[in-house]
């Protein structure tokens, strides 16, 4: 089952750095920081550079992630991009 729980806008840059706020940020607000196992997401940069902010984010609070071990690719982008 799935449920959207935030939407924003990014009207600057979608840089890592940029995406990284708006992700903590929503994780902050409905208590989240502990209890994500896994992100999908395309094979763009910025999100290497997200999910990287993000295990240094949740190293910092003492949070169990890796960036490398959580980061799932969407397979539908995969096999467009093939």
């Amino acid at each position: 089952e799935e449920l959207l729980i935030d939407f924003h806008e990014i009207i600057s840059e979608h840089s890592g750095a940029n995406l990284t706020k708006v992700v903590w940020s929503t994780l902050e607000l409905y208590r989240l920081k502990n209890q994500v196992m896994a992100v999908v997401c395309d094979n763009a940069s910025n999100n290497d550079t997200l999910l990287q902010a993000l295990g240094e984010k949740c190293a910092n609070e003492g949070i169990n992630f890796s960036h490398e071990d959580s980061h799932i690719h969407c397979l539908l982008h995969i096999v467009h991009l093939a």
